[in-house]
């Protein structure tokens, strides 16, 4: 049996958030999709403890609840409900067929990424190899851009793509950058916003006035794009 608990949002309405028993799970975590938010428990659990858990992520149930509701409205449920992902800020219809070779092929006139893969049970596998190559090389060809245009940018030691479930993009103390590899998933200008922020964070390693200065002498429109990523949600929906 089922068991969903409400939750009170500060927009006035009060969302049902479904509870799923997991033996493999040894912490509260919430998960989103289109269909709506559920939290995964471990099979012994107190409620009162799930509540105060959820009491605790109402900006995040806020914020993820209004995305997939924006996407729904914008693509049409019954759409999202055929496999969907975001390539440069486009939606496409996911097809996966079976090949011998594999490839991946966008069609912008059909509105389709199709891949030819040799396990169509492993096509996430597929699906997160091709992210991580496209966004490699798109980090590579901006990162290069940006700092052309700002030679005064302090240099950074590597770049690393790798699945990050909570970030965009983060940068080290050592000065390595690392971003996500959903990162092509967003707009480009988007994009180079998070490349930009990386680089700042280069000179200061937090979010102090100076460090915003830096983005904004770089990113005049940072604030707008910054405010637009907000309305992004990583792929992987899944707070801890």
């Amino acid at each position: 049996m089922s068991l969903d608990l409400p939750v009170h949002l500060s927009n006035g309405k009060t969302l049902s958030i479904q509870v799923k028993k997991s033996k493999r799970a040894k912490r509260l975590t919430l998960k989103a999709n289109i269909f709506g938010i559920h939290i995964i428990v471990p099979m012994i659990y107190y409620e009162i403890e799930i509540m105060k858990f959820l009491n605790l992520k109402k900006d995040w149930i806020l914020q993820t609840s209004e995305y997939y509701e924006r996407l729904r409205n914008e693509y049409g449920e019954e759409n999202l409900k055929l496999n969907t992902i975001a390539f440069l800020g486009k939606r496409y219809n996911l097809k996966i067929t079976r090949d011998v070779a594999t490839s991946v092929i966008v069609s912008d006139n059909l509105k389709c990424i199709t891949f030819h893969v040799n396990n169509r049970r492993k096509y996430k596998d597929d699906l997160n190899k091709w992210y991580s190559t496209q966004t490699s090389k798109i980090v590579a060809e901006r990162l290069t851009q940006i700092r052309r245009m700002n030679p005064e940018l302090p240099s950074y030691n590597k770049v690393t793509i790798k699945h990050q479930r909570s970030s965009w993009g983060s940068c080290s103390k050592n000065g390595n950058l690392n971003f996500n590899l959903f990162l092509t998933s967003l707009p480009l200008e988007l994009i180079d916003y998070v490349i930009i922020h990386e680089l700042a964070h280069l000179v200061e390693l937090n979010h102090s006035k100076e460090f915003w200065k830096i983005v904004e002498a770089i990113d005049p429109e940072f604030e707008s794009h910054r405010k637009l990523l907000r309305d992004y949600k990583l792929l992987t929906n899944c707070v801890q």
